[in-house]
């Protein structure tokens, strides 16, 4: 609510967050300012855990706000932020320039290794959904517990999914990757993919976890963590 706004050249506009050393650059007339609403004045992600997570996936980071957010949380953290799309990629990338503890990659969560690609490529910036046919363009598709070897993570203190419908994908996928979680955040779209829902409470049904809304997300968390 107290950003400042500046027009740079072309469509992107630099926001002056509080607090936040350099810009944030958002797309003039595009659903980032829904995700700059939903994060920096609703802060759906301001989520207090002890002890304070130090590695992070970020599934569905568009244009890294979530990933941002998180680093000025807990700046210990180290941050691997997943996202499908070309463009909200390359514009994650910039927002994420300087701060080693992120790497973006473009590519895609599924419940499977392969490629993925955009099942509706007409959408909005926060709204690409990854399919495997009748798609455009083609990115990695990442097991998440792929990913976790890949980064040379055990564990993973917390797993963010806001990846429109492919989180039912993810989930199907949880005997292999749940275990070396501790918490799950998880915005759930069967508006796009019926059964997500179902696949959420499917691998958090046990006493082992808690799990209680947060904001537009579900947060799972386990009552016990082994370290």
């Amino acid at each position: 609510a107290n950003a400042k706004y500046r027009r740079p050249a072309g469509e992107l506009v630099g926001v002056a967050v509080p607090g936040w050393p350099d810009p944030l650059w958002i797309r003039a007339g595009s659903s980032d300012s829904e995700v700059f609403h939903q994060l920096l004045v609703n802060r759906e992600l301001a989520v207090e855990f002890s002890p304070t997570p130090q590695r992070i996936i970020d599934g569905g980071a568009n244009f890294g706000l979530a990933s941002l957010c998180f680093t000025h949380q807990w700046p210990a953290a180290e941050i691997a932020g997943i996202e499908l799309e070309r463009r909200n990629f390359e514009l994650a990338r910039t927002n994420c320039a300087g701060i080693p503890a992120i790497e973006v990659r473009h590519a895609a969560l599924w419940g499977s290794s392969g490629t993925v690609g955009i099942a509706n490529p007409e959408a909005d910036a926060h709204s690409f959904r990854a399919g495997v046919t009748g798609t455009v363009g083609g990115v990695r598709a990442y097991r998440i517990a792929e990913l976790l070897d890949e980064l040379g993570w055990d564990t993973v203190d917390l797993v963010k999914l806001d990846i429109e419908g492919a989180e039912r994908q993810v989930l199907a996928d949880g005997p292999s990757w749940l275990p070396r979680v501790r918490h799950l955040l998880v915005e759930l779209h069967d508006r796009f993919e019926p059964g997500c829902t179902a696949a959420f409470h499917a691998v958090v049904r046990s006493e082992e976890w808690e799990v209680r809304a947060q904001g537009e997300y579900l947060l799972a968390s386990r009552r016990e963590w082994n370290e």
